[in-house]
């Protein structure tokens, strides 16, 4: 097979209309990209030219066949005003939503309606400058040129707040529609005036949409058709549109597969081989290299070994880019990107899989057995395992408390009032009711969410449940002063460069849900801002979610602090979150935590030896 251009290359992977010569690669050269240039990122986010020649230095410097410009999704919400914070080594991180109420939000429709779009609001000339910039220097001649778009439901609910949104979704769905319609429009015209400038593919990002979050009939009313109104509008102005999903998306790849996308991409789970038998002969695919296990923590050999297992698995007939599963981080060493792109560049058409050696130990990103898999903490807890003991000749008092379980799982707050009172008039304490019947079916929820059998959406259903319960039994509390005032104190955040808040928000609900006030700083907290909060609430424990490797340090910043204070031994530090794992915990001083419920457990064994 002759030798083609990476843009060439990229084609015919994407169109499955030939075999490529080579495994194609998109290394995703966007912030990691932009540190090869000698400059941080804040550095270059407003000036497109600057932006474009740090990139060709690390395109020059490591290879690949895709350039990428921009460097996050967050561009319509910025259009519609959303405030960024540029951060120096990572992707901006939204600080403050542009409508966080109805009234903010019709404030910002009469205006859009009234103005039109602005082209000028936000980074967009920037980014345009950057593509013009790449196509003078001869790069699309050469490799394929694409950018990320925020997708419609996802800027709906960077434009409202991750909890507004959720609420709307389940309260108010015709306003969350409203909200989406107008992020939608935005959204296109952010992809019309990329493709103006000259790029090839709009990326579209939108997370939101993952299994992860909304359950697959919710995606199907608030996410697929807004979707597919784009990419046909795409398509009408001759682009090229993809879309990016992250984590769990098994159950709706069928209809990712008839969205219009050329080419989908993400982490695919449980695995992109999955996706390739269920879709990869309607569509391309494009991933996924496992992002900080692999590319941040693993070795050269590890990547290597993880690029021929994806050539095996996913690109054995075509129809695949080999790109890690999210962007990646700042901090991913030289010696690993040259792995990821020299071992795809060695993997010719057709491929000789045998030659690729025995690989029957490694594992694709979603596989049990994957490094990078973290384990669910209820895996030996018998109670979630059984649910409240299902035996013939309960108790009363067991009676109650598996009617109470099952309400929560349930979502039924008739009957979770009717046990709370049941449980009352038994002589049952409210303490007993909270811990040992609610408290174990938001468990027993969290578990499920963990194993990818409920969604967000019925963990956020499941607390509303329990508040019906809560509201009888909160009096009761106070009236015998073991109310609000004798509640220990948790206090939360997502650390400074991080603003995906799901698996933060989370934690903060199974806190409450376990009894404890929680103080939620939010987004983009600043080590500072945790001692602070800490101190003034006389918290027992802080709790921090570090979702990117380069904010780890922010994390070690805030033990460093309590050190310097003398408080080292006053507060549990516990961290999650996809960056962080027991190794690292451990190293900054900090509890690792691996979902929420690990969370509640760390905080209960810190109060149980503290006491």
């Amino acid at each position: 097979m002759s030798k083609m251009t990476s843009r060439e290359r990229v084609f015919a992977a994407v169109t499955m209309q030939e075999l490529p010569d080579q495994l194609p690669v998109n290394p995703l050269l966007m912030t990691r990209g932009i540190r090869e240039g000698g400059v941080r990122v804040d550095q270059v986010l407003l000036d497109g030219e600057a932006m474009a020649k740090a990139k060709i230095k690390a395109h020059q410097k490591f290879g690949g066949d895709v350039v990428v410009a921009g460097t996050d999704l967050f561009t319509p919400v910025e259009n519609l005003g959303a405030v960024l914070e540029y951060l120096p080594y990572a992707q901006p991180s939204l600080v403050e939503h542009p409508a966080p109420t109805k009234e903010a939000f019709y404030r910002l429709k009469d205006n859009y309606l009234k103005n039109g779009f602005n082209p000028e609001k936000g980074r967009l000339r920037a980014i345009q400058e950057e593509i013009r910039t790449l196509i003078r220097e001869g790069w699309k001649d050469t490799h394929a040129l694409a950018t990320p778009v925020g997708g419609p439901i996802t800027t709906a609910q960077l434009v409202t707040g991750t909890d507004n949104f959720f609420t709307y979704l389940a309260e108010d769905p015709d306003f969350a529609k409203e909200v989406i319609e107008l992020s939608l429009d935005v959204v296109k015209n952010v992809c019309r005036m990329m493709f103006e400038a000259g790029v090839d593919v709009c990326n579209i990002l939108d997370p939101f949409c993952s299994s992860d979050i909304l359950p697959p009939e919710m995606y199907r009313e608030f996410g697929l058709p807004y979707q597919q109104r784009l990419f046909a509008y795409i398509k009408e102005i001759g682009g090229i549109g993809f879309t990016h999903t992250c984590t769990f998306t098994q159950p709706i790849w069928s209809d990712i597969a008839n969205s219009g996308t050329f080419n989908f991409n993400g982490d695919m789970y449980p695995g992109a081989d999955h996706a390739k038998r269920a879709i990869g002969d309607k569509i391309s695919l494009m991933g996924t290299l496992s992002p900080y296990s692999t590319l941040v923590h693993g070795t050269p050999e590890d990547v290597a070994r993880e690029v021929k297992k994806l050539a095996v698995e996913v690109g054995y007939n075509g129809g695949f880019v080999c790109m890690p599963g999210c962007d990646i981080d700042w901090t991913v060493p030289e010696e690993n990107m040259r792995a990821l792109i020299d071992t795809c560049a060695s993997i010719k058409y057709p491929i000789d899989i045998e030659a690729l050696g025995d690989l029957s130990n490694v594992y694709l990103a979603g596989h049990p057995k994957h490094p990078g898999m973290r384990k669910i903490s209820t895996d030996n807890d018998q109670m979630v395992r059984m649910g409240i003991q299902k035996k013939a000749n309960k108790t009363p008092e067991e009676e109650v408390y598996s009617n109470l379980a099952d309400a929560i799982l349930e979502y039924d707050g008739d009957k979770v009032v009717e046990w709370t009172k049941k449980g009352l008039e038994l002589g049952l304490t409210p303490q007993q009711i909270i811990f040992d019947g609610l408290s174990l079916g938001m468990k027993m929820v969290g578990d499920l969410y963990e194993r990818n059998e409920r969604f967000i959406t019925d963990m956020i259903k499941s607390a509303k449940t329990m508040e019906k319960a809560m509201a009888i039994l909160v009096p009761l509390l106070e009236a015998s002063g073991s109310g609000d005032g004798n509640k220990e104190t948790v206090v939360v955040g997502l650390i400074r460069g991080n603003t995906q808040d799901i698996g933060k928000n989370l934690v903060v609900l199974m806190l409450k849900a376990n009894g404890f006030n929680v103080i939620d700083l939010g987004k983009n907290v600043k080590p500072e801002q945790f001692v602070e909060a800490a101190e003034a609430n006389n918290a027992v424990a802080i709790g921090i979610s570090v979702m990117t490797n380069s904010s780890v340090i922010y994390a070690e910043k805030t033990v460093e602090l309590l050190k310097e204070k003398g408080l080292a031994d006053k507060y549990l530090v516990m961290t999650g979150g996809s960056a962080m794992n027991e190794q690292i915990a451990s190293q900054i001083g900090a509890k690792y935590g691996s979902d929420a419920n690990a969370a509640v457990s760390l905080v209960k064994e810190h109060i149980k030896a503290t006491a």
